[in-house]
Formats: structure tokens, sequence, C-alpha cells
């Protein structure tokens, strides 16, 4: 997915996103990040102490957060 589709669903569930990592960043969702073959994958937002998700994770969070909507709904 991208990046933009991944805040716009985090804002729909709920969640603040943003293009930045601070001191009130609760999560950091790590998708695919693409390397030479040998270099680590690491940029500087992962250095901060964030903890991470996978996207697989922040997708099965979405999918809670919509069951529940769902049952507060009565469906």
């Amino acid at each position: 997915m991208t990046r933009d589709q991944a805040f716009s669903l985090a804002k729909v569930f709920g969640a603040k996103p943003q293009n930045w990592v601070t001191k009130q960043t609760d999560y950091l969702v790590v998708g695919l990040i693409e390397t030479a073959l040998g270099e680590e994958p690491i940029t500087k937002k992962l250095l901060t102490g964030t903890p991470t998700i996978s996207e697989r994770d922040f997708l099965d969070w979405c999918q809670a957060r919509f069951a529940q909507w769902s049952r507060s709904l009565g469906g």
C-alpha cells in the first residue's frame, strides 16, 4: 500500500498519522524497505527507539477497529 493509502486508513480508524517521528509517536508502521543486496535496511526513523509494527499488523489493527464499529452498530 502507498503511504497516502495508509494515512487514509489510519485517519478513518482514529489514528493521527504524521510524516515524522516525535516523542508523542506511539508506533512506526514499517513496510517494505528496498535496499541493494547486502545493504542494511535502515532509515533514521528506525533508529529512534519508537516501537515498530509491520504493515500486516497495521492492517490487522484496522480490521479489528472495523469489527468494533460493526459490533457497536448492531451488525
